[in-house]
């Protein structure tokens, strides 16, 4: 971990260069830790050493791809293995949002850093030990479940497990502890209002003043946030991270959006065809080193996030400010007639739109060999359909078909929605 300075500067591009040296020396001493014993690291990296930009770029990057067929070669956890088996202590995988699932361990050492990590989450997000923080998820394999039990632990705030219970039981927990806070998906928390609103269970959201969200892009989403923190008469905090590399984000209370922790991350983000770094006003490819994973080392981990890059946060943090968040991803990114189209942009539109129910995307190929997008909405009313089209249009370019279906027929998959199809032909 690089050590904090004990008075910061406001952010600029050239304050992100300031970082860089610190930075570099905290990724030279991974380098030489995991060099002697990770046979992954040892073919790749043959020996190198950082001690320049120049010196950075020149590493190759990892993809999530090199890790899954290093896997299948070596099952069940690969060989980016640092230390002998018995030195890992948690074991977590990857969400399977896209592709196969990658396991990756973490050794106490590890795991320290994830707490850390957390704990900066929250605590950026005004949580203290005063607070009690719902839970509601089963604790499955995932690390954002058990990276937010182990941040709540590490700033002293109560958990409260609502795991095993069904939407109209946690809001009852809730009201019933005083939640303070909640640590969901936007889904979730989207899905609870119409759980409240149906049951006439509202009185849970009086305690509530944070939710911090997780696992998808829509608390950066303005519309769905505004919806979110209407609703619930609370704030709505955002956050990012992968299995990959852990926790490497924390919200930025005064501007909204993200911040990169770059204490704990070297963050480059990048053109993703050309490979050079862009500046802030522009958009690029998030790629991550942990600084402070050993266990299994991510060093230049291209993300697949994409993100506008920012200026100076209106707090004057010194690190890299993503204004919008996590904007969408490489791989979710479709070409429709020559024009990039993320399915955040959509949600976004849907949102602005006036829509609160579900809805999905569907890209699919025409018999004239023509791509397409329609996009299915939990809506009854014909203007709202008609403006829908019209707003998509006027962000997008392109013309795409809404289709309007009953209330209830797209059933919300309330942790972590999946509510993208690709059905071109190839």
């Amino acid at each position: 971990m690089i050590a904090r300075e004990a008075a910061a500067a406001p952010y600029n591009h050239a304050t992100r260069e300031m970082q860089r040296p610190a930075q570099i020396a905290a990724l030279d001493d991974l380098l030489q830790r995991v060099h002697e014993t990770n046979a992954f690291q040892r073919a790749r990296l043959r020996g190198a050493r950082v001690s320049t930009v120049e010196d950075l770029r020149a590493l190759p990057f990892t993809i999530k791809d090199e890790l899954l067929l290093d896997q299948a070669s070596s099952p069940p956890y690969g060989t980016n293995l640092t230390f002998p088996l018995e030195h890992y202590t948690h074991l977590h995988l990857t969400s399977g949002t896209v592709g196969e699932q990658l396991r990756v361990l973490q050794t106490a050492e590890d795991w320290q850093a994830t707490r850390r990590c957390f704990a900066r989450v929250l605590s950026e997000a005004g949580i203290t030990a005063a607070d009690r923080v719902a839970l509601p998820f089963p604790f499955g394999a995932y690390l954002q479940f058990w990276a937010a039990a182990a941040g709540v632990e590490d700033v002293g705030a109560l958990a409260l497990p609502l795991g095993g219970l069904e939407g109209r039981e946690r809001l009852r927990a809730i009201a019933e502890f005083e939640a303070t806070a909640i640590v969901c998906t936007p889904t979730y928390a989207l899905g609870l209002i119409d759980v409240a609103l149906e049951h006439g269970l509202e009185d849970a959201f009086a305690s509530v003043r944070a939710l911090i969200c997780q696992g998808e892009p829509g608390a950066s989403i303005p519309a769905a946030r505004e919806r979110i923190e209407s609703a619930w008469g609370a704030r709505v905090f955002d956050h990012a991270g992968s299995t990959e590399v852990g926790v490497f984000s924390y919200p930025c209370a005064a501007g909204g959006g993200l911040h990169v922790n770059g204490q704990e991350f070297l963050c480059e983000i990048l053109d993703p065809a050309g490979g050079e770094e862009v500046g802030p006003g522009t958009q690029g490819e998030l790629v991550l080193s942990a600084l402070s994973r050993i266990g299994c080392p991510a060093i230049r981990f291209r993300s697949g996030d994409v993100v506008d890059v920012g200026g100076a946060c209106p707090a004057g943090h010194d690190d890299v400010w993503l204004p919008n968040g996590i904007v969408g991803r490489t791989d979710d990114m479709v070409v429709i007639r020559g024009m990039n189209v993320f399915p955040s942009a959509i949600e976004q539109t849907l949102r602005e739109a006036g829509l609160l129910g579900e809805y999905r995307i569907r890209f699919y190929t025409e018999a004239t060999e023509r791509d397409e997008i329609r996009v299915l909405v939990e809506a009854t009313d014909p203007a709202m359909v008609r403006m829908i089209e019209e707003r998509i249009f006027g962000r997008l370019a392109l013309r795409v078909r809404v289709v309007p279906v009953m209330p209830g027929v797209l059933t919300a998959q309330r942790l972590k929605a999946r509510r993208v199809e690709d059905m071109r032909r190839r």
